[in-house]
């Protein structure tokens, strides 16, 4: 597989080129990057709904469907996320590669040309948004807000990085607030859309195995005109604890949760990454982990118990459902099977059972356009950019020492429960 291929296009704007040939598709995302404030968090995350929505050309979903359509059933798609201490637009357009249209049609260089529109040329009149296309998105967003509450296990997370990260913009939510987002206004959107065209940082990648000059050139010719001040990305990380936090919180769920989270002391682009990385899979992230089979197999406390490890920020959480009854057991079963961690108490089953679950996860993110793309954007505040098999090499190579030594700079930072009433 080819490395991805990157080349600067305008001030702060690069065009990043995967090809494979392997999909019938091909696929072309704007990553676009921007400083996490709980002043601008709202705005933005629903700016990108609005851009695609519809825009100036395409003012509303027929014509803007009718239009998708005729590009062969062409999709075009939007997401907020949260990327270190920076928020990320992602607006996304797809449809099939242009060795499969009829005639010479260049579906990506149509594709291009209509991400430019959404991004660029939004349906905007007298300096503000559409009055009625805001108030849907709103309804929208606040849908997608209380999905997230409605979910107990989404809900306990975000509430554990509430708490574990109370002085860090990483504890804002992505979509902001319920308060920010009724209280904004057109005119807020329309300031926020050109704040993102002038400061914003932006990565587009395309996948497929056709040319994607023409794309280059659309999206090159949208940014001759603006006025650009682009921000540099930015990722503070805490590595140390200095007061260790305990939260509880009631309600009525079925099952209770247990949120605990950790620094590691390990964030990118520390080359130590790679072997935290493998003792949270240990730990946690495979069927064969110490947690699902001494937590949850042999004693039986959870109903699930796993481990995440958050690169960008040095942050390892262990997430559990369990009876109110089992809640303290569960808690020093959890923290006894890192301290066998700590006391290098690992088998090599554990270990390249591990290594598997982790190499086979790289080779399988990267079987659509869609998964390739986000492989390679990941790795964006990396030392290197890795392919699946670079970073597999990395994985293996990592010995029970690097392990045992990254357990070794854990340290429990706060727990959050959600306790059924």
């Amino acid at each position: 597989m080819n490395p991805m291929k990157t080349v600067e296009i305008a001030d702060g704007v690069v065009f990043n080129t995967i090809h494979d040939n392997r999909f019938k598709t091909m696929k072309l995302i704007a990553n676009i990057y921007l400083p996490m404030k709980k002043e601008t968090a709202a705005s933005n995350a629903l700016l990108c709904y609005l851009l695609v929505r519809c825009c100036k050309k395409y003012p509303d979903f027929t014509t803007l469907s009718r239009k998708l359509g005729s590009l062969y059933g062409a999709m075009l798609d939007g997401s907020v996320s949260k990327v270190g201490d920076m928020q990320c637009l992602t607006i996304s357009v797809g449809g099939i590669d242009d060795k499969y249209a009829l005639g010479d049609e260049s579906v990506s260089e149509q594709l291009g040309e209509l991400l430019c529109e959404v991004i660029f040329n939004p349906k905007v009149e007298d300096r503000r948004f559409d009055e009625e296309d805001m108030k849907q998105e709103k309804r929208q967003l606040f849908d997608m807000i209380d999905s997230e509450f409605n979910d107990k296990r989404t809900y306990a997370l975000i509430q554990l990085m509430k708490n574990m990260c109370s002085d860090e913009v990483y504890g804002l939510r992505r979509y902001g607030s319920k308060e920010d987002i009724e209280a904004l206004t057109t005119e807020d959107i329309y300031t926020s859309w050109l704040r993102m065209l002038s400061d914003a940082h932006f990565e587009f990648t395309f996948v497929g195995s056709s040319d994607p000059q023409k794309a280059v050139d659309v999206i090159h010719n949208s940014f001759k005109e603006i006025k650009r001040t682009p921000i540099t990305l930015n990722n503070e990380v805490v590595r140390t604890v200095e007061a260790q936090k305990d939260v509880e919180e009631e309600m009525d769920v079925a099952q209770s949760k247990l949120e605990i989270g950790f620094r590691t002391g390990v964030a990118e682009p520390d080359s130590e990454t790679v072997a935290t990385r493998l003792m949270c899979a240990i730990l946690g992230g495979t069927a064969s982990s110490k947690l699902f089979l001494n937590v949850r197999e042999k004693k039986s406390l959870c109903y699930y118990c796993m481990s995440r490890y958050f690169r960008l920020k040095g942050i390892m959480i262990v997430e559990s459902g369990v009876e109110n009854t089992n809640l303290e057991a569960a808690k020093s079963a959890i923290l006894g099977e890192i301290e066998e961690l700590k006391k290098g108490n690992i088998t090599d089953f554990e270990i390249n059972s591990a290594k598997l679950a982790i190499v086979n996860s790289f080779r399988s993110i990267v079987d659509t356009d869609t998964g390739l793309a986000s492989w390679y954007s990941s790795q964006l505040m990396d030392s290197s950019v890795d392919t699946p098999e670079q970073a597999a090499e990395k994985i293996n190579a990592v010995t029970k020492d690097e392990i045992v030594a990254a357990a070794n700079k854990l340290s429990l930072d706060t727990i959050f429960t959600l306790k059924s009433r």
